[in-house]
Order: structure tokens, then C-alpha cells, then sequence
């Protein structure tokens, strides 16, 4: 077989994939990498292509490793595959070993990681090219076994051999040309050959048989001069008057070797009756239960197993068919000091040699499997727990209880690091700690090298666990300790945890495992709980950032954040200004403003980091600025973060340290710049609206002093013109001053309806429940109707200021009284007219103005209520215009009628719109109005 080993690597990352497969071919010349980009691919790889590995990613889209494990297990059992996971893949580990992974490696390290990787591919490989070879080699003794012959041999009275079947040279080396003619003695070692000849000559004479010539059993001599051991069944038979005899020869060396395979086995071979009754039992089976196979020849094997297995066992060996799969049963069975082990069972098919009638029963101690499986099963309960701790100290307990209980290792504990990151404390320590150790341990950073605290440092520093067997022999330890077998696990940048006993070589590779999941989980724990509290202490933080009250404090209280609560020491907060042309510098942090030099603006031509994080609306992370041609890449800023504030600026976190920064300091930095972005977005609505306020007092100002001077100049004169045309009339009867008196009534309407505009733009702010119906009456009695039909159907109660509602609803029956007359040629707005009972109208009045023949009908809406009338209508191009200041068409009408009504609607908050009615007429729907009902 070549010594090439093909390797199929599978990883969605094509950087990562490139990187990996070069390493592996340069740490191991023999390693060829065939790669591919997920699972799929990599299934189309092992069906068309040679490949002797498989080394598969854990996280990737679509099929997870996992799931590309059990795939390949379908279809290719054997196939070595090694599962290359990322940080924090621990808590896969214990699925991956069910789902029958070969190996598994961090990606975590240095390079010294693909070294690591090769050689476990290669003894993986190297590996499973010896279980092959001897699958083939037993595969090859069984054809031959099956297929071959006894040797067949025929003799004359003188024990000449006169035939010789082929299957004699399998069994002797002779070629059967070769033995014919020659005397069966050839075949015998010098020792058997007179007692042959003695043997044969007296069975001539007397025909007495001195042996049972159905088994007669030998050393044999091969051709090559070594004695073989044989069966041998004779018979005489008679040819041409001849006497003659025939021997069938049965080589037993593989017999021989059979029988000492199953003494020396560690499996139990067992044969059963049909009754359940032992037949036979290999050695074995002492060391395997402590009953020696004498003890148990003849009892009934179901009385030693559980009680509660019986029923199981029964059902798998009950009904065993030739050909098909053989039983396998998982079962109890009872020791000879009393206590129960977990056996497997794996029967073949049912035997009738001998006289015995049963089964052959293979059976291996499947305890520690069991125990291990046990182990895991009750780890995944204990790092479901730590999935709900909520402080750092109930973490660490839980902890230290759950390897007590899975590894029973009481001296353990969890050493956190201190905030100034020089000292290793205790924050759990398991039961026997406090009676072994005079002090509780702590590992202070600066100890010396053989010290245990030197020894805690390096594994916490280091990215394996650390196992020792026999610690007071161990070289690197020059200081006592009552602990023997130690493993050191770090807890990521937490702390470290320590198992430990007090007794040597304790510890087997499920121990280390459980050990290495569980700091696994107790290091997601603790990241949860550090983010969990920094994301409490954010959320108060940013509660106070959206009550500043200026730009320039918000930016202060951002840095305050990130610097008391996120714990970020070099922070700027840059605010985007048009007139400056980028981002301006707007809050610093007291160490950034100490490190960093003086940039007033950062703009679009600048090159700055912080303007392309800014410009592109993306968190952006650098591990060291010195890679990155960042502006201060000759400062002592080393790691970067930048998160955009929206549109208005950028928040950017630094460090001295290269590569500080995970997600997790991405994901608190972004719920900050979230809450600068709502307070800046607050502060602009805050300065827009008062802006606005200022500019509506102002205008209302203005307003006001307009209706003060039409109140005032306006009306006096008016007043005074009315007065002389009534002296005039009493001096002289003109048709002229009839048309004065009617220009005096409309300049009246059009100067209450200017004061109406003028004080009906305010706000509502004293609304309250108003009768829609009751209120609907009252205004029909008010405006002047000249005999037009109501149909009050309005109903319930609605929140409105009742005045302004009256004012809404008197002005749009008004509207529909006077123009709501089927003979009117044309429609538009009016307002206010004479008051009732004034008889100063013109001959056309009751065209252009309607008449009794009009129907207007009040009614409600799910949101609102509605004014209609039977009339010729609004033409559809003019209805958003009746609501225009002046807009009319009538020769009395101000053209502010609707006005006024829509200024009343939006006090309220509501919404008016003239549409066509049932009847053909025009309809005003007033919506968006609140129910009191």
C-alpha cells in the first residue's frame, strides 16, 4: 500500500481551509488535502476519490459537523474522522464521542496546532490500515477454511499410498503425485512409524483394532519437517479383489489454535443450552465476573442476570434465525462478590453438535462504557444548571459540586482572576480542601518558578489542560502539596480550574474530558454573567444618556458609559457637523486625551478609520491599528473598535493591548451607540419642536394682533357707515342703499369669520365627552335652516371641545342649506349668513343659496361622524379646493366657511374630506375622533 495518506477537510471558512490545508501537507509530507466548502461537497468527494481522513468544522452553514459525522458513519463506519472545532467546542464533545467521532481539536493556538492535527491523522490512519490488514487476513483464513477439503488418502495392506487428493497439499505440502507410491509412513514422525506398522500387521492377522478408527488423533509429519496435528477417521473398503484402506485427514492445527484464542480472550465465550444452562465457559470468565467457569457449568445464566434485564435478554436470544443479524443484549450480571456489572452479549446462531442444542455466546464487561456514558449523561444535566446561574460565585460552586459528583475529585476548586489581573483567588472549593490545606490557595502572579503558584500560572497562561499522575515526582514542582493527581484547566481569560486528589494516577481520559467540558461550560456561564451585569449597568447608564439635554452632553455621557460602566479606558465620541466637513471631536475620555494627539476633524479625504466605520454604517474592529495604516499607528493605541452613532457621529474604544477586543465588548459598544443615536434623535426633535413653538408663538402673535386691529379698525367704521345709511334712508328712498346695507352685512361675516380663523387654530387641550346627537339639535336650531329637513342620526359620545364642535357643525348644515338646493348651478363654500328672519335677500338668493327642498343628513362613523345633503354636489376636481381661505363662488359666501371647519378638525387632531353622498348631493366626513363611549 502506498504510504500516501489522502485527507478530505471540510470548512465553510475558505481563508481558514487554505491556511489548514497547507500546514497539514507541510507537517507531514505523506498528508495530501483534498478540501472542500461544506458537507455536501465533502460527500461528493469520499464517492468519487480515494480519501483515508476525514477532518470536518464544527460550525458551519446548513450540515453542522455533527451532522456530516453521522452521514459519513452511514455510509463509510470505519472511515477515521477527526472533528477541528473553534473556541468553546467543548460542549459538543460529549455528542461527537456518542456519534462516534475518531478524534477532536480546538483550532484554539498557535500553529504548533496543525502540527498536533497531522500526527493524530496519521496515526488514525496508520491505524485503521491495521485493523484492515487483519480484517483481511482473518477474511482470507476464513475462504480457505470454508472451502478446503480433508485430506483424502487411500492405502494398500503394505500402507503404500496408492491416492492422494488435492486437498493433501493444503494439509501435508505434498503435491498428491507425490505422495503416490510412497509409504504413509512419509507422513508420520520417525516415533509413530513401527507402532503404525505393528499396528497394521496385527489388524491383517486377528483383525483386532486397537484404536476407535473414527478418531484417531496424531502428530503428523509435514513435507517441511514439522509435526502437525491431525485427525484422522479410517474405513476398509475392497477394489479388484484388493484389500484396501481410506484415511480422511483433518488437519487440527487451527483447531488448536481456536481453542487457544478462546482461553487466552479477554471476551467471555460461552456456550448455553437451550434451557439457558452454561455448556462451556472460557477462562476468561473468572476475571470478567470472579466466577471460576466450574462454578457456573450447568447453572441457569438468567438466574445471574438482573432482575429487571431478564425480560430483555430473553426477547434478544429468543428467536435467533440463520443468516440473519445475531442478537445483542445490554445487560446486569450478578458477580461472585454480589454486586452487578454491565455485560454485552452478542449470541450466533443457535448449535445442535454433540449432543448440545443451544447457543455460542460472546460476552465483553461493557462497565466502563456504561459508567462513562452515565457520567456524560449526568454532565449534561449539571451544565444545563450552569446555563441558569446568575451570579460568578453560584457559577464556581455549581462548578466544583458537579466534578465532585462526576469525577469524585474533592480537593477541586475555581480560582478567578483578581480585577488587576496579578492574582488567581478562590471563588469555590470543594469539601476537603479547607482539612488538607492549612490556607485556601491562591496563586499570586510574581511567585517563582517550582512553586505551585507558578505551576497554576503557566496552565492558566497555557491553552491545554495540564495533567499530572504523580505530582510529588513531577520535575517542573519543587514545593510540597497533599494533592497527587492534579489537572489544571484554564477558564478562559476567568481564572483557572483545578481538580485534584490526593491519591496518584486517579484520573482516566473520560476524567480529563468531563474536566474540560464542564470549564467549558462554566466559561460560557461566566461571559454570560459579566455581560449579563455589564448590560444591567448599560441599560441604567443610557437611561441618564437620553435625558441630556444637549448634543455636546449627550457625547459626555457616552464616554462616562463606556468608561465607568463598560470598563473602556481610551474612548472618544465624534459628532458629524456639515460645516466642518466630518467628524468633530465632541467628548474624550481623560487617557485618551492624554494618549492621543489633537485631530479636530476627522473628513471624508482624511484616511481615518474612524470616517470609513462612519461612512459605511458598519461596527468595524481592528486587533492592532499598526496592521490596519491606521492615522495613529505611531501612537501606543493598539486595539480599535468603532461603532457608528446612525447619521450622527461615531463612538471608537481603544486599547495599548493588542487584540482586547471580543464580541462581546462589539455587542455592549453597540447597545451604547444605540441609545447615543435614540438620545440624538431626541435632542433634535427637542430643538425642532422648539423651534417650531417659537415660530407658531410668533405667528399667533402676528395673528392675534391682526384680529385685533380688523376687531377694532375695522368695525368702528363699519359701524359708522351703517349709522349714515340709516340717516339716509331717512332723508331719501334709494335702490342704492339697499345694495350698501347688503355690502355692510357681508363685510360683517367676512370680519367674524377673519376673528373666527384667527382664534380657531389653537390647539384643543380642554376636551371632554360631548353628546354628538344633543349637540347635532342645538346647532340645527341656531343656523338659519329656511324650512330644509334634518335626519339627526348621529350617536354616541365623542371627546371634543363643544363649542369648536358647534362651530364645526353649524358651518357645514349651513353650507349644505344654502347650497344644497337641486336647481343651484353650481356649489362652493360660504359662511356665515344674515341672521334668521332677515328678509334682505335678492330675487336669486333661493337659486344660488337652495331652499326647504334640501335633506341634510348627521350620522356616525366607526371613527368619526359625517354632515350629507341631497344636493347637486361638489364636482370631484374642486373638493380638496373648498377647503382653500377665500375659496367661493358665491356672491355672500366669505370663502371661509370650510376653512374654519377644517381648522377646527385639525385643533382636534381629526381629519375632514368632501366626498360624494348616497343621494348624489355633497358629504363631509369628519374622522379620527375619539369615542367616550
Amino acid at each position: 500500500m502506498s504510504d500516501r495518506i489522502p485527507v478530505l477537510l471540510v470548512d465553510d471558512d475558505p481563508d481558514l481551509r487554505a491556511v489548514t490545508a497547507s500546514y497539514l501537507e507541510r507537517e507531514a509530507d505523506r498528508i495530501a488535502v483534498e478540501t472542500a466548502l461544506d458537507a455536501a461537497a465533502g460527500l461528493d468527494v469520499l464517492a468519487d476519490r480515494e480519501v483515508e481522513c476525514v477532518v470536518s468544522d464544527y460550525e458551519m452553514p446548513g450540515t453542522d459537523g455533527l451532522e456530516f459525522l453521522a452521514t459519513v458513519r452511514e455510509r463509510y463506519p470505519e472511515l477515521p474522522f477527526i472533528l477541528f472545532t473553534g473556541r468553546g467546542s467543548e460542549e459538543v464533545a460529549s455528542e461527537a464521542i456518542s456519534a462516534g467521532v475518531t478524534d477532536y481539536l480546538q483550532k484554539r493556538g498557535g500553529t504548533e496546532r496543525y502540527e498536533r492535527l497531522a500526527n493524530r491523522i496519521v496515526e488514525a490512519v496508520e491505524k485503521r490500515r491495521a485493523e484492515r490488514d487483519a480484517e483481511r487476513a482473518i477474511g482470507q483464513f476464513r475462504a480457505v477454511a470454508e472451502g478446503a477439503s480433508d485430506a483424502i488418502l487411500s492405502i494398500d495392506t503394505d500402507s503404500v499410498i496408492r491416492f492422494a487428493n488435492p486437498a493433501v497439499e493444503s494439509v501435508f505440502g505434498y503435491e498428491p503425485s507425490e505422495l503416490e507410491g510412497e509409504p504413509l509412513t512419509t507422513l508420520m514422525p520417525e516415533r509413530h512409524r513401527e507402532d503404525h506398522r505393528e499396528a497394521v500387521d496385527r489388524y491383517l492377522a486377528s483383525g483386532e483394532r486397537g484404536v476407535d478408527w473414527s478418531d484417531v488423533r496424531f502428530n503428523a509429519l509435514h513435507r517441511d519437517g514439522r509435526e502437525i496435528p491431525v485427525s484422522v477417521s479410517y474405513g476398509e473398503f475392497s477394489a479388484d479383489g484388493e484389500r484396501q484402506f481410506v484415511g480422511v485427514i483433518r488437519d487440527d492445527s487451527e483447531r488448536d489454535r481456536h481453542r487457544a484464542f478462546i482461553e487466552h480472550a479477554g471476551d467471555v465465550v460461552a456456550v448455553l443450552s437451550s434451557e439457558w444452562r452454561f455448556r462451556y465457559l472460557s477462562p476468561s470468565c473468572e476475571s470478567v465476573t470472579g466466577h471460576a467457569p466450574s462454578d457456573l457449568i450447568g447453572e441457569r445464566s438468567l438466574d445471574y442476570v438482573h432482575p429487571h434485564d431478564r425480560e430483555a435478554v430473553k426477547a434478544a436470544f429468543g428467536d435467533v434465525r440463520a443468516g440473519g443479524d445475531p442478537p445483542t443484549a445490554e445487560y446486569r450480571f450478578e458477580t461472585a462478590d454480589g454486586e452487578y456489572r454491565w455485560l454485552e452479549s452478542v449470541g450466533s446462531d443457535r448449535i445442535e453438535t454433540d449432543g448440545v442444542e443451544g447457543y455460542v455466546v460472546t460476552t465483553r464487561d461493557v462497565s466502563a462504557r456504561k459508567e462513562r456514558e452515565r457520567t456524560l449523561a449526568r454532565l449534561r444535566e449539571w451544565t444545563r444548571e450552569l446555563n441558569y446561574t446568575r451570579t460568578t460565585d453560584e457559577a464556581a460552586q455549581l462548578a466544583v459540586e458537579a466534578v465532585d459528583d462526576l469525577i469524585d475529585a474533592g480537593l477541586s476548586g475555581i480560582h478567578l482572576r483578581t480585577e488587576d489581573g496579578d492574582r488567581l483567588e478562590p471563588a469555590a472549593l470543594g469539601e476537603s480542601v479547607p482539612s488538607m490545606f492549612e490556607t485556601q490557595p491562591a496563586y499570586d502572579r510574581d511567585e517563582p518558578p517550582g512553586t505551585r503558584a507558578a505551576l497554576a500560572w503557566d496552565a492558566f497562561e497555557g491553552e491545554e489542560s495540564v495533567v499530572i499522575d504523580e505530582l510529588s515526582s513531577y520535575e517542573s514542582l519543587d514545593e510540597a502539596s497533599p494533592a497527587e493527581s492534579l489537572v489544571l484547566r484554564p477558564i478562559g481569560g476567568h481564572g483557572l480550574f483545578v481538580v485534584s486528589a490526593p491519591e496518584p494516577h486517579v484520573f482516566s481520559d473520560t476524567d480529563v474530558l468531563v474536566a474540560e467540558i464542564l470549564s467549558g461550560h462554566l466559561e460560557a456561564a461566566l461571559d454570560r454573567i459579566e455581560r449579563e451585569s455589564r448590560v444591567e449597568r448599560l441599560h441604567g447608564a443610557t437611561r441618564t444618556l437620553v435625558r441630556a439635554e444637549s448634543r455636546e452632553e449627550i457625547a459626555e455621557r457616552a464616554v462616562e458609559a463606556a468608561t465607568d460602566v463598560l470598563g473602556f479606558s481610551i474612548v472618544t465620541v465624534r459628532v458629524h457637523d456639515e460645516a466642518a466637513g466630518g467628524l468633530v471631536p465632541s467628548a474624550v475620555s481623560p487617557e485618551a486625551e492624554e494618549l492621543l494627539p489633537d485631530r479636530e476633524t476627522f473628513t471624508p479625504d482624511g484616511g481615518s478609520l474612524n470616517w470609513g466605520a462612519f461612512e459605511a454604517g458598519e461596527t468595524r474592529m481592528y486587533d492592532d491599528i499598526r496592521a490596519a495604516d491606521a492615522l495613529d499607528a505611531d501612537t501606543a493605541l493598539r486595539s480599535l473598535l468603532i461603532v457608528p452613532i446612525g447619521e450622527y457621529g461615531t463612538i471608537a474604544i481603544g486599547e495599548t493591548e493588542p487584540g482586547v477586543f471580543d464580541g462581546v465588548d462589539e455587542y455592549l459598544a453597540g447597545i451604547l451607540a444605540t441609545a447615543a443615536e435614540t438620545a440624538f434623535q431626541a435632542e433634535a426633535r427637542t430643538r425642532r419642536l422648539a423651534e417650531r413653538t417659537a415660530e407658531l408663538e410668533h405667528q399667533n402673535d402676528r395673528l392675534e394682533e391682526f384680529a385685533g386691529v380688523v376687531s377694532h379698525d375695522l368695525r368702528n367704521p363699519l359701524e359708522v357707515a351703517r349709522g349714515r345709511t340709516e340717516l339716509a334712508r331717512e332723508e331719501c328712498d334709494s335702490e342704492h342703499l339697499t345694495a350698501v346695507e347688503r355690502a355692510h352685512d357681508r363685510m360683517t361675516a367676512l370680519i367674524d369669520d377673519l376673528l373666527t380663523l384667527a382664534r380657531e387654530g389653537d390647539p384643543v387641550t380642554d376636551a371632554e365627552p360631548v353628546d354628538l346627537g344633543r349637540v347635532v339639535g342645538s346647532c340645527w336650531r341656531t343656523v338659519d335652516t329656511r324650512g330644509a329637513t334634518l335626519r339627526n342620526e348621529a350617536e354616541g359620545t365623542v371627546v371634543a371641545d363643544e363649542g369648536r364642535l358647534k362651530q364645526l357643525l353649524e358651518n357645514l348644515i349651513r353650507n349644505s342649506v344654502e347650497h344644497g338646493s337641486t336647481g343651484s348651478e353650481g356649489r362652493s363654500p360660504s359662511s356665515n349668513q344674515a341672521p334668521p328672519g332677515d328678509s334682505r335677500t335678492e330675487s336669486g338668493d333661493a337659486v344660488e343659496h337652495g331652499g326647504g327642498d334640501v335633506t341634510v343628513t348627521v350620522g356616525t362613523l366607526p371613527d368619526g361622524f359625517y354632515v350629507s345633503d341631497d344636493g347637486p354636489g361638489i364636482d370631484p376636481a374642486r373638493r380638496e379646493a373648498v377647503f382653500d381661505a377665500g375659496h367661493s363662488t358665491s356672491q355672500s359666501g366669505t370663502g371661509f366657511g370650510l376653512r374654519i371647519v377644517e381648522q377646527v378638525a385639525d385643533a382636534h387632531g381629526w381629519s375632514v374630506r368632501a366626498v360624494e353622498s348616497e343621494a348624489g348631493g355633497a358629504r363631509f366626513e369628519v374622522t379620527g375622533v375619539e369615542s367616550a363611549n
